[in-house]
């Protein structure tokens, strides 16, 4: 049996037949629009860099990467393609797809 590959998330060798479904997730920093108080313009701006620049300066650049974004790429076989779309599902609509229920009841 030639192998398409491997679930990352149950395991499972998927044989060459089955379709495999690729989920990306990307988790940005979410902009906004900066509110300046009166007392903000009279803050000494330079020293506040300054300990900002310090901080960072120990930190590993993955570390300061990851508070801005990240990016998570898997494999997944039918089933758990199923089960990761559903879950989606029930968190955006509060319900579950239809075709899924009957599964979850066997």
């Amino acid at each position: 049996m030639k192998r398409r590959g491997k679930c990352e998330n149950c395991g499972r060798t998927v044989p060459a037949r089955e379709i495999m479904y690729e989920i990306r997730i990307d988790i940005y920093a979410k902009g906004g629009p900066v509110e300046i108080e009166p007392q903000d313009l009279e803050k000494d701006h330079i020293a506040e860099m300054n300990k900002l620049i310090s901080e960072m300066e120990k930190m590993d650049a993955d570390e300061i990467t990851d508070q801005v974004w990240e990016s998570y790429r898997f494999d997944l076989c039918r089933e758990c393609r199923e089960q990761f779309h559903a879950k989606l599902k029930l968190k955006v609509s509060g319900k579950t797809p239809r075709h899924f229920r009957r599964r979850l009841k066997e």
